[in-house]
């Protein structure tokens, strides 16, 4: 059977299930150390893709069973898509990755991509990229926190913190979305990267709400009252849930000041005050991000897998 587009209306019971299965089975050999995140939470990323992200997925099919899914995403204004290509392992060397990867080339061309990234993390999929001819990028390290913290931290003289959970406040709209682009000059891959503004801020809260998970932000303020440096994490509702840390970053005239590791703290010791259920926590660091790597070993997070961006012209 050909392989098949989905919109997010598509998503059944059904139809989740199998696609699920094959996303389970994939993360498992990519990271085994690592808790894959839950149906839940999967079928919320799936179906509410932010605004600004024109998403596209599709499903090969074999006896009426999920075998193969992938996803492509374009931010609006953007020639680079995301995509993911993910095969069951039982699955494999039948042609299902090279079917979903024909699908996903005709509509990146359409929507006006020139360039796709992925990565991959074992090697059946280092195969499947060097055979489709992608070129390497760099090399991700995936890491993992045990909580609770042990690891503390030190007040910044001339700074001070905040954090909310949610929205950010009006009043610091516009300082926390310029702060947000202090993440692009990080070292590592920055081909694409995302500009922040205060209505991509906005469009993304709302549809991580919509997810059924909450954005926690710890900020560090200078003497203005702007923000100088910032961490995010996610976590849905769900008790028991893994921790996601998203992006930390610090204004490039703030760096070399001790503020990093200050949010980062204040944000974990937060979530374990208001979330005393969630016991791990996750992080993604390019290994020539050098700074950050050991700043997140200091505060205890362990290596559990290394990911390899490629890029595909298309």
């Amino acid at each position: 059977m050909p392989v098949r587009s989905l919109r997010a209306s598509d998503l059944s019971a059904d139809v989740m299930g199998g696609v699920y299965e094959v996303m389970a089975r994939c993360h498992d050999e990519a990271s085994p150390g690592e808790p894959h995140r839950s149906r839940a939470e999967a079928e919320g990323y799936l179906r509410h893709p932010p605004g600004a992200e024109a998403r596209d997925y599709w499903i090969d099919e074999a006896n009426g069973h999920c075998v193969g899914f992938a996803q492509l995403g374009v931010l609006e204004g953007s020639q680079a898509g995301y995509v993911a290509i993910l095969v069951h392992p039982d699955a494999r060397r039948r042609g299902s990755g090279t079917a979903l990867l024909a699908a996903v080339r005709e509509q990146a061309q359409a929507r006006g991509a020139a360039k796709l990234f992925g990565d991959h993390a074992i090697e059946a999929g280092a195969r499947f990229a060097a055979d489709a001819g992608a070129s390497e990028l760099q090399r991700v390290v995936r890491s993992l926190l045990r909580l609770p913290l042990t690891a503390t931290s030190e007040a910044v003289p001339g700074y001070r913190l905040q954090s909310w959970a949610g929205p950010a406040p009006d009043t610091l709209l516009d300082s926390y979305a310029a702060a947000r682009n202090a993440i692009n000059d990080a070292p590592g891959f920055d081909e694409d990267p995302a500009v922040w503004t205060p209505a991509f801020v906005r469009d993304l809260e709302t549809v991580v709400a919509r997810r059924d998970r909450e954005m926690r932000i710890t900020v560090a303020l200078d003497e203005r009252g702007e923000v100088a440096a910032f961490t995010e994490l996610r976590v849905t509702r769900t008790p028991g849930a893994t921790a996601s840390t998203e992006d930390t970053a610090v204004m490039p005239e703030h760096r070399r000041r001790g503020l990093a590791r200050w949010v980062k703290v204040e944000s974990l010791l937060r979530l374990q005050q208001d979330r005393p259920d969630v016991r791990l926590a996750t992080t993604s660091n390019a290994e020539e991000n050098r700074a950050m790597l050991e700043l997140n070993r200091a505060l205890g997070f362990v290596p559990v897998a290394v990911r390899t961006t490629s890029l595909l012209q298309v």
